[in-house]
């Protein structure tokens, strides 16, 4: 039901008619893709360059879910959009997620109270995770036995691939021991998937030198704080010095008194932290969660073999973000 309103606020945006967003406008556009299986950039790039009539958006859209909406998805979006109750089927659905076994264990969840991440082993079956690395390699062209072929091309924008919408990639969003892990740390089973990027990040060389993403966050620094989690899930066997995922554990416990204690006039996006991080390492199959408040990034790759990895991560209905950036 939001589709249209959201198709022409686009069209607006385009033609430089935009208003600021609200909490409210903000959470449905989300709600409304991530619903959808629709990147948000990928979205708003076909939306803005190709300026389509509605019914060549709705088109575009049922293309991009394979040429079928799930008719339980889109109960659940109107749901959201209308203030109505979810369909039985669907609280039938979230009771049996709260019923599943527990992932993430006590030690677990204390881990993550102190640290700010936690590792989901085994997240999905090794050769799932390989069978959408092997998926990667093909989209990019690219051959995993000859390194030559690695830098050949740009990837992306740096390390981060546009590539969404592979069956594997789906698999893997559906995978019951991530949603019960983000269900855990939540409180709640009802949680709304993003379709987000792949990474490559091959070995540095001579020639190649790791362009990043560094220590960053991609939330606003500007109070109030708020609970919120991101992932992704390894594609293949990552050492630490493969380019591992990295952070600075138990820093969102510490963000707000750091911000108070910085000098005047200083930007916290450009401290150094560097030497505060450090590198996750695991195996295909593996899954990462961080607390957004994490400061995190890639890391230069000084293995031999590229890291792979898909972003996932879950949120529900309440999740605010602090919508002034800072």
């Amino acid at each position: 039901m939001y589709l249209k309103r959201y198709w022409s606020q686009a069209l607006a945006t385009r033609n430089g008619a935009c208003k600021a967003p609200t909490e409210q406008s903000w959470r449905f556009d989300n709600l409304l893709l991530n619903g959808l299986g629709l990147p948000i950039e990928e979205t708003l790039q076909y939306l803005i360059r190709s300026a389509p009539t509605f019914a060549e958006f709705e088109a575009w859209v049922l293309a991009k879910n394979g040429g079928h909406l799930d008719p339980m998805q889109v109960a659940r979006l109107n749901s959201l959009f209308t203030g109505r109750p979810y369909p039985d089927g669907l609280q039938q659905r979230l009771r049996a997620v709260e019923a599943e076994p527990d992932v993430l264990s006590a030690e677990d969840l204390a881990f993550w109270d102190e640290h700010g991440y936690v590792v989901v082993r085994g997240a999905v079956p090794k050769e799932q995770a390989r069978a959408t690395e092997r998926a990667v390699w093909e989209a990019l062209g690219m051959d995993p036995s000859d390194p030559t072929t690695w830098y050949q091309k740009p990837i992306g924008k740096g390390i981060m691939m546009e590539f969404y919408h592979h069956p594997t990639l789906l698999a893997n969003r559906q995978s019951k021991r991530i949603e019960k892990a983000f269900a855990q740390l939540w409180h709640t089973a009802d949680l709304w998937k993003t379709t987000d990027r792949t990474s490559f990040n091959p070995p540095e060389t001579e020639s190649y030198h790791f362009p990043g993403p560094h220590l960053h966050w991609d939330m606003s620094l500007e109070p109030p704080f708020r609970f919120g989690t991101q992932g992704l899930l390894y594609l293949c066997d990552t050492p630490a010095e493969q380019g591992a995922f990295c952070c600075v554990p138990g820093f969102h416990r510490n963000l707000e008194s750091w911000l108070a204690a910085l000098p005047p006039g200083t930007d916290p996006r450009r401290v150094d932290l560097d030497a505060q991080a450090v590198p996750i390492a695991a195996e295909a199959g593996d899954f990462v969660i961080w607390h957004h408040a994490l400061p995190h990034g890639s890391s230069p790759n000084r293995g031999t073999y590229p890291r792979i990895v898909q972003y996932l991560n879950m949120y529900p209905v309440e999740f605010k973000e602090t919508i002034a950036w800072r």
